[in-house]
């Protein structure tokens, strides 16, 4: 397997970057999030996928503004970042602002399992594997 893949993406809402994630199969554009311990999806795309929140409490998050809220999780059976697969994946599901026009957000949750570079420059999103002990 490759140790470095590159991900073009495209810079939004101020400079964020925005990156293809495919999710059961089908592709969709999230936000690299390296403030967010998890990876979440939009309400929108939840139901567009028909993934079902879990009757569990959720997980309780505090975002950067305002108070720590509960929010109900769900488990994907797959994700998939530059051919990079994750199977079962447990997000968050959070009511995104719909003018962002997101699906999701990539956290740390699957970024933390890479050495990751961003390059602002090139709307590019480096993931390196970690280097064998």
């Amino acid at each position: 397997m490759q140790r470095a893949s590159r991900i073009g993406g495209r810079l939004a809402h101020g400079g964020v970057l925005l990156v293809p994630v495919r999710v059961k199969g089908n592709d969709f554009e999230f936000l690299v999030d390296t403030g967010s311990a998890y990876t979440a999806i939009a309400l929108p795309t939840a139901r567009y996928l028909r993934t079902v929140p879990q009757a569990t409490p959720g997980v309780r998050i505090a975002p950067a503004h305002g108070p720590a809220v509960q929010v109900p999780t769900a488990r994907l059976d797959t994700l998939s970042v530059a051919g990079h697969m994750f199977d079962n994946v447990t997000v968050l599901v959070l009511s995104l602002p719909a003018e962002m026009q997101i699906d999701g957000l990539l956290g740390m949750d699957v970024l933390g399992r890479f050495r990751i570079t961003l390059e602002p420059d090139t709307a590019t999103l480096v993931l390196r594997l970690p280097r064998a002990s």
